[in-house]
């Protein structure tokens, strides 16, 4: 009998497994959204040229890449929309901190509202400064500014001759500055309150 139940025994080990189930390797995600997802979506912010409408849809969050110059919108399903190569503050390196600064902010921004512009055609405005660019600033005892816009061209350029130049440089107030093309894919895609993501 002992003979039986250390039989049976060794054979319950050896069908069953004495440890924890080993569960399948999940792979790294970061705020939803794989490892692998997020190094393919890093070559999407590689775009050098204007503009380029991949497809039509409508845009729930829009990416800017400072270093890069570049727009990126996206749809829900995470898929690329357009890109847009875009111009930024006349001081673009570094965190906007007040106003006159000259520097494009970084954070998580909504589109507060759409409008037409005499001077830049159209503008989109962002919602900075948000509570965290507040609070910030009060810290260091400035006033963060306000009226931050994506916008196109001033009035010379609304034909569109002069896209690379402006392009190549930075020179706004610390908006982002994009081709009256780009801006009427863009404004065909979003509405108030569309994410708008801006990073270093």
């Amino acid at each position: 009998m002992k003979k039986f139940l250390i039989f049976v025994t060794v054979a319950v080990v050896i069908f069953t497994g004495c440890q924890k189930k080993v569960e399948p390797k999940k792979e790294i995600t970061e705020n939803n959204i794989s490892l692998g997802e997020r190094l393919e979506e890093a070559g999407v912010f590689d775009w050098q040229q204007n503009d380029e409408l991949i497809q039509e849809g409508v845009a729930t969050k829009l990416v800017v890449v400072k270093s890069k110059r570049v727009l990126v919108l996206f749809n829900a399903e995470g898929d690329v929309l357009s890109r847009h190569r875009i111009s930024l503050g006349d001081s673009p390196v570094g965190r906007k901190l007040k106003q006159g600064d000259k520097k494009t902010p970084e954070g998580i921004y909504k589109i507060i509202d759409m409008r037409s512009d005499p001077k830049y055609y159209k503008e989109l405005l962002i919602s900075y400064p948000n509570a965290e660019d507040r609070r910030r600033s009060r810290e260091l005892g400035y006033n963060p500014g306000n009226g931050i816009t994506f916008h196109a061209q001033v009035p010379w350029n609304w034909g569109g001759s002069g896209d690379d130049h402006t392009l190549s440089n930075d020179w706004t107030n610390g908006c982002m500055a994009m081709t009256n093309k780009g801006m009427d894919t863009v404004w065909g895609m979003v509405n108030k309150n569309t994410i708008i993501d801006i990073r270093e």
